[in-house]
């Protein structure tokens, strides 16, 4: 007599409705981790890395500007020399308008030259990385011309590596997202992610706090109710919801609120008073989603959910999204591909396998 087993499980369906959204080519054959911010009603900025793949010793960051709402981009121009895998940016605008990027040149951590001649990342120098600075932050009155980059040495993080959008708080104070190797080791953690301030415009930073362990890549958004926000990548690459009433200093226990595999996110406050999550999508269909809160990110819209992109063709290396929405209440969304796209294999547009794209809608197109 044989015995028949039976294997079930569960997975996901859909029942939804299909769009059509603009979008626009930043950039071809470049712009991996882009970050926008708005500089004017119509007018945006984007920071993102150039002339190497994801990782490699010779790439650096550029910078992009759009007068017309995002539809067409200046040609980048990059912020720092080649050569020294200047990556991982931080982005913003001060009180005075000028632009502030933050970034880390991991060619001062991490590479060897190996026997044949090769320069590949290796974080093996735990002394070097220790004692190294190797932030820097820099900032542009018109986006073309940049300071001389100063050096940040963190007293939380030896390895210290920016994310994502720097945001002002209520009095001025401005605060980066920097994650990294905690200086104190701690078991079972490998990355803690933090804040950094400043109240003199970005001119010198610290007065750093501990948002979570475990944790890396965070986004942070000031809810209309006050409270800061911070969505932050896990270790096991979901993302998770903290919240601070106290401007950063102190945080509630972290709530996972994606799945495994979409991640990073960025958070955005809408016009509407609605709190928008834009995250990566790192398992099928590849691109970009949205979530959308409406009590100040207490709870999201889970079981609607908003496939803002699902275009990626091959690999995981895509998202990075970053979003702003303009005066005219239009939204604003930029990200990566590295193995093509639909409007990178489509022959007439010819974008390329790897392309910034920014896509545009209105927040009753993801309703």
């Amino acid at each position: 007599m044989f015995e028949t087993a039976f294997l079930s499980g569960e997975s996901d369906f859909f029942v939804g409705r299909r769009g059509r959204l603009k979008r626009y080519l930043v950039c071809a054959m470049e712009g991996y981790f882009p970050v926008v911010v708005k500089t004017g009603p119509q007018s945006l900025a984007t920071i993102f890395r150039t002339a190497a793949p994801h990782v490699g010793i010779k790439g650096t960051l550029a910078v992009s500007l759009s007068t017309d709402s995002g539809k067409s981009w200046s040609d980048p121009v990059e912020i720092q020399p080649r050569w020294l895998d200047n990556r991982n940016p931080s982005f913003g605008i001060n009180a005075r308008g000028e632009l502030l990027a933050g970034f880390w040149k991991a060619g001062l951590h991490g590479y060897v030259k190996q026997s044949d001649g090769c320069i590949e990342w290796d974080a093996t120098d735990e002394e070097r990385m220790n004692t190294v600075p190797a932030m820097f932050i820099t900032r542009s009155a018109d986006g073309c011309t940049w300071s001389e980059p100063t050096s940040y040495q963190s007293t939380l993080l030896t390895l210290a590596s920016p994310y994502g959008r720097i945001i002002s708080c209520p009095d001025g104070t401005l605060l980066m997202s920097v994650y990294g190797k905690p200086r104190t080791p701690m078991t079972d953690i490998r990355d803690i992610c933090i804040l950094l301030r400043s109240t003199d415009d970005g001119e010198t930073w610290g007065d750093e706090s501990l948002v979570a362990a475990g944790y890396n890549e965070t986004s942070y958004a000031f809810t209309p109710d006050g409270r800061l926000l911070a969505a932050a990548r896990s270790e096991s690459g979901s993302v998770s919801i903290l919240c601070s009433d106290d401007l950063g200093r102190s945080w509630s226990e972290p709530v996972t609120i994606t799945r495994q595999g979409e991640h990073p996110a960025d958070l955005t406050v809408l016009q509407s008073g609605a709190v928008q999550l834009t995250f990566g999508r790192r398992i099928r269909p590849l691109g970009c989603g949205v979530l959308l809160s409406d009590d100040n990110g207490r709870t999201w819209n889970h079981d609607r959910e908003v496939l803002l992109a699902g275009d990626g063709i091959e690999s995981v290396d895509l998202g990075y999204p970053s979003t702003v929405q303009l005066d005219d209440g239009t939204i604003v969304t930029l990200l990566y591909y590295a193995s093509g796209s639909q409007m990178g294999s489509d022959s007439i547009s010819g974008w390329g396998a790897i392309s910034c794209q920014a896509i545009h809608y209105r927040e009753e197109d993801i309703r």
